[in-house]
């Protein structure tokens, strides 16, 4: 292998390019902990492939294609099914690109799909490759883009999850061994000084290397100041979520995804497409994590705790008390969290049972399932009994039936009027609690309130949340519906909660959490943080309802059956109490092993990258390396071959020409090259003085007679290629 940088010095720029690349690969690193990129390694190999093909002297028609080619493979490997370069290969690809130009186009960034979103790194990788190549071993310029490297690493140790500390380390290593390279490369350059051997080189190199391991050694054992500012993050976080005088810039909270803090609603939700988990489930479902049950005006609190309980792994759980008049149906689902964020409970759906492969601690009060350690890096799976709730039993409930405790019918006493007397009037003429909370329900959506994300004002200190919503700006999202409908039902002596969870996601195939099942993943998304209502009925429990324009209720009523009819379908027969299994949670480590492995395998195919794909590939890479390899190690003798075939058999002035430039061009790869200012004769006593013989001088005569005084040498054709030949030969076998 041979840089073009600079032939004098080939191993000075061979050292400063792979230099730059472990620099690049310090870029990479991070994407798998900041980003919801996966399957790095591909791009590791992608850029040291780049990097080979850049290093190898060869024509750009050549090296682009394959790099091309390289590039193609990379998204067969990772996004496509069909075979590579294959008609549907080529309409799966293309048709990707259309879409995504036309979202270009009308710049819809957001929207571009994944592969086209690797497509584009991808391009950006091969162009880093080759300007890397260009600043580190053509003009020797590395500082910038170390310093940029040192820059890009604080900044992500400062306000990401990514720990840096190593990178640094190694970056300083590189950094500094690069620079001193190119301060060597700069002295051997104003010294007119060789380096011709790497054994050379490392005499030159090995006091760097000490310094680099004795400074960094010491900078590492050293004992470290403790932070002499505070943290910049929880500022600017607290900064962003309530501004520099409580309620955000420009007077406005904005909310991203799901927050912890609720206690002042209100401004802009931003958008953001982080995918926090995939679900898989029969249909869409909505994802709960919690409940909330005072309403101060501007926002929510908790003031009724609860208690959390231990659930152990398959054991059923008290989180839903519905009787035995809800029927519910068998159901299971699977989560994998992605990218949790503020979320540090575990999201799930109505109905949930039992976790059947994790503990759990529970709150059957306030809704809310944690995990006793971290929250699980492998998917959790639920079994469901999905509820029914029955439509004739609710619509049975008279507005004066005994409700539930105080808490979740709590008001602020600043609440306006207005508030009541709008529930007042909704409700008129309701002779249930079914009817008057469907009635407040359907309210919003029939009089024109708007779902609003962005434009979307802060209740001064003085206002209600509530009572400006539905009387002023009529337009805002889930929290601005969900918290009216609460505080409307409240006033009309109707306990509700606020709940707070995502809505179902989109469907996806980029996971596959379905195990084969006849169920559905979806990627749930930050921007699916939702907030709904439930109401209490009694003998049914809390139920729950969507008032948010847009969006419709998931819930399964039944109105059929009676509350008798439903009793009976819920007590088990003698023969399934028999067949139900009893848990089993002591069996220890051992017992569990099997429902381990099957979750390893079920994490495995959340991937279409199989083993078999990876090694096909590998394989072609592999052979399609060694080819490059090998036609680039004898591309000198192919060359040979095909320039004295072109001499003898077509022998003129220009094919003389072209065979003494290859060979003038050979002799500069070996050292020898044509000084400013020297003749032709000159360089080629030069030569002859240097191999011990006169073939280069007889040849240059030979040279000059048909190209100067234009002279017909057919008689001398054989002279002319033994001469080149034997100069040729002597030259490749060195």
């Amino acid at each position: 292998m041979r840089l073009n940088g600079n032939p004098t010095h080939p191993w000075v720029s061979i050292l400063l390019y792979i230099g730059s690349m472990f620099l690049l690969f310090e870029w990479i690193i991070p994407l798998e902990i900041v980003t919801d990129t996966g399957y790095v390694y591909v791009f590791y190999l992608f850029v040291a492939y780049c990097y080979l093909l850049t290093a190898i002297a060869m024509p750009a028609w050549v090296r682009s294609p394959l790099k091309l080619l390289g590039l193609l493979v990379v998204m067969d490997v990772l996004f496509f099914d069909a075979r590579f370069l294959s008609g549907a290969w080529m309409q799966q690809f293309l048709g990707d690109l259309r879409i995504n130009f036309e979202m270009l186009s009308n710049r819809s960034w957001m929207e571009f799909t994944a592969p086209f979103r690797t497509f584009l790194f991808l391009i950006l990788l091969w162009m880093l490759s080759y300007l890397l190549y260009y600043w580190f071993a053509i003009v020797k310029r590395p500082l910038s883009f170390i310093v940029f490297t040192f820059v890009y690493l604080t900044v992500l140790d400062t306000f990401t999850e990514y720990s840096a500390v190593w990178s640094i380390i190694r970056t300083f290593a590189i950094g500094v061994g690069v620079l001193g390279i190119s301060h060597l490369f700069k002295l051997a350059e104003a010294e007119k000084l060789k380096i011709q051997s790497f054994r050379i080189l490392m005499k030159w190199l090995t006091p760097l290397l000490i310094v680099i391991i004795v400074g960094t050694s010491i900078g590492y054992a050293a004992p470290k100041f403790s932070p002499q500012w505070p943290d910049p993050v929880p500022f600017l976080q607290g900064t962003a979520e309530q501004g520099f005088s409580g309620v955000g810039f420009q007077n406005k909270v904005q909310r991203i995804g799901y927050g912890e803090n609720d206690e002042q609603l209100g401004g802009g939700f931003i958008a953001d497409d982080t995918t926090v988990f995939y679900a898989s489930a029969e249909s869409s479902q909505y994802w709960k994590v919690e409940t909330k049950d005072q309403y101060t005006g501007k926002g929510w609190k908790r003031t009724v705790e609860g208690e959390f309980a231990t659930g152990f792994p398959g054991e059923k759980l008290a989180l839903e008390a519905y009787p035995t008049t809800v029927t519910r149906e068998p159901g299971q689902s699977s989560i994998q969290l992605v990218e949790p964020g503020n979320l540090n409970k575990l999201p799930y759906r109505y109905g949930t049972a039992s976790f059947r492969n994790l503990q759990v601690e529970y709150n059957p009060v306030t809704g809310e399932v944690k995990s006793p350690d971290d929250l699980p890096a492998e998917p959790y799976n639920l079994h469901v009994e999905q509820p029914k709730f029955p439509l004739k039993q609710m619509q049975a409930v008279s507005p004066t039936m005994p409700t539930v405790p105080e808490p979740y019918l709590q008001l602020p006493e600043t609440l306006p009027d207005r508030v009541y007397e709008l529930t007042e009037e909704i409700i008129a003429g309701k002779e249930n609690r079914y009817d008057q909370v469907k009635a407040v329900e359907q309210y919003f959506s029939r009089n024109g309130y708007i779902y609003e994300t962005k434009d979307v004002p802060v209740p001064d200190e003085d206002q209600d949340f509530v009572d400006q919503f539905l009387f002023e700006t009529q337009r805002g999202y889930c929290d601005h519906y969900s918290t009216s409908m609460v505080a409307m039902l409240r006033s009309a002596g109707i306990p509700a909660r606020w709940v707070k969870g995502f809505t179902g996601g989109e469907m996806t195939q980029q996971t596959d959490l379905t195990n084969g099942g006849d169920l559905t993943t979806y990627e749930v998304q930050n921007n699916n943080a939702h907030s709904w209502v439930e109401v209490f009925f009694p003998d049914v429990g809390w139920v729950p309802f969507e008032p948010t324009v847009g969006f419709s209720n998931q819930t399964d009523f039944m109105s059929e059956e009676s509350p008798e009819d439903l009793e009976e379908m819920n007590e088990p027969t003698e023969q399934e109490e028999q067949e139900l299994p009893e848990p089993e949670l002591d069996e220890g480590p051992e017992a569990q092993q099997p429902e381990e492995e099957s979750d390893a395998v079920n994490v495995e195919s959340t991937s279409n990258v199989s083993g078999y794909t990876l090694v096909k590939w590998g394989i072609i890479i592999a052979l399609v390396a060694s080819l490059i390899w090998l036609l680039t190690r004898y591309r000198l003798r192919l060359m040979s071959y095909w320039k004295k075939n072109k001499l003898q058999n077509n022998y003129d002035q220009k094919s003389f020409t072209d065979a003494y430039q290859f060979l003038v061009k050979l002799l500069e790869k070996e050292g020898y090259a044509v000084e400013s200012g020297q003749t032709l004769r000159e360089f080629s006593k030069k030569v002859d003085r240097l191999i011990g013989n006169t073939d280069m001088s007889e040849l240059t005569n030979y040279y000059e007679r048909a190209v100067y005084r234009e002279e017909n040498l057919e008689s001398d054709r054989e002279e002319i290629n033994r001469l080149w030949s034997q100069i040729v030969r002597n030259l490749l076998a060195k």
